[in-house]
């Protein structure tokens, strides 16, 4: 399915993210329980003052790319990883 992120509901996030967690099994060979952890540690540095401080500066580039994005406000896991795929691809649109 291809959709703007935008326009995605709750329903469309939820096969998004089941999706992604089954590509990196079948496409990577890295278990979804491996990824999840540290993909929500990369969100809560990022939107940790203290934390943001200290990442390596290639890190934080992108972090405060994020942080423009949701504001204050720690984004859910799936939104994070819509707005990863929006901040690599350079488009609204989406495909699962």
């Amino acid at each position: 399915m291809r959709k703007k992120i935008s326009e995605m509901t709750d329903a469309d996030k939820a096969e998004f993210l089941e999706q992604t967690k089954q590509a990196m099994v079948r496409e990577h060979g890295i278990p979804w329980e491996f990824i999840e952890p540290k993909i929500l540690e990369e969100i809560e540095n990022t939107f940790d003052d203290e934390m943001f401080v200290k990442m390596d500066p290639d890190f934080r580039i992108d972090a405060a790319y994020a942080r423009k994005e949701f504001g204050n406000k720690k984004p859910e896991l799936v939104d994070y990883l819509l707005w990863t795929v929006k901040f690599v691809t350079h488009s609204e649109y989406v495909d699962w």
